[in-house]
């Protein structure tokens, strides 16, 4: 919004704001994450610091390759509008079409009394939802409604309302498993396991990322399809979605 408030008409404007703005702070959100963790497994902090830094310079030269793979091998999937169980061009469109929509026709459309002008009023209204959290809280604490984290709430919401987000479902299942079911069972276990094993979920599905886009997904040219069973629906949607099929 700012973006296109700033160059308005530029949509190529606005896609350079976002670059060097709401990823910037994105970058630095994830490595304040992982210092935290390291943090919690008594990590040295130079250490933390020197493995971001060298995985950050590694990672943008074999981002930078499977790309240009992923582009070549899988162009016409990538600009179709369904994509497919594995590949998707959905973020590069999206990010194209928030340039245009803010950048191009940010007049057009949120403006005053326009169609989308509600949109900006949403900051506003943003300001007051966890009131109404706060004040229960204040008055009934057992209630504990300080757990309701509303720009957590607000951003899983708007992120479920679009895109693939079948991850989610691991998301919870993880979270519910460690965060509850161990921290509550086996608390000496969590405060001396729990973040060593969080990072090693993290790293590991990297690592194996990278290996089935080139081994198996077709990121380097063909795709092997694994064996059917009923983890892996050959025949249709893996996540088994009526709507897709």
């Amino acid at each position: 919004m700012i973006g296109g408030y700033l160059h308005r008409g530029k949509p190529v404007a606005n896609m350079y704001f976002v670059l060097y703005s709401y990823n910037t702070v994105t970058q630095a959100q994830l490595l304040l994450r992982d210092l935290k963790i390291a943090q919690y497994a008594k990590l040295p902090p130079r250490a933390a610091f020197t493995a971001q830094i060298i995985g950050t310079l590694l990672g943008a030269i074999l981002n930078f390759m499977m790309m240009n793979s992923i582009i070549d091998n899988q162009h016409d999937v990538l600009l179709s509008i369904q994509g497919t169980n594995i590949w998707s061009g959905q973020q590069p469109q999206q990010y194209n079409s928030q340039a245009i929509a803010w950048g191009g026709l940010g007049n057009e459309l949120f403006s005053a009394g326009q169609r989308y002008h509600w949109v900006a009023w949403a900051y506003l209204v943003g300001l007051f939802v966890p009131i109404p959290f706060w004040v229960v809280h204040r008055y009934w604490p057992k209630l504990r409604a300080d757990y309701l984290y509303t720009p957590v709430i607000a951003f899983s919401v708007g992120w479920l309302g679009v895109g693939i987000n079948s991850s989610s479902l691991s998301f919870f299942a993880i979270a519910f498993l460690s965060q509850w079911w161990v921290r509550t069972r086996y608390p000496r276990w969590f405060v001396k396991y729990n973040y060593i094993v969080g990072a090693a979920l993290d790293g590991g599905t990297q690592v194996m990322v990278f290996i089935l886009s080139f081994a198996v997904q077709g990121a380097g040219g063909t795709s092997h399809l694994f064996p059917e069973w009923w983890g892996a629906n050959q025949s249709g949607n893996y996540d088994r979605c009526a709507m897709l099929n």
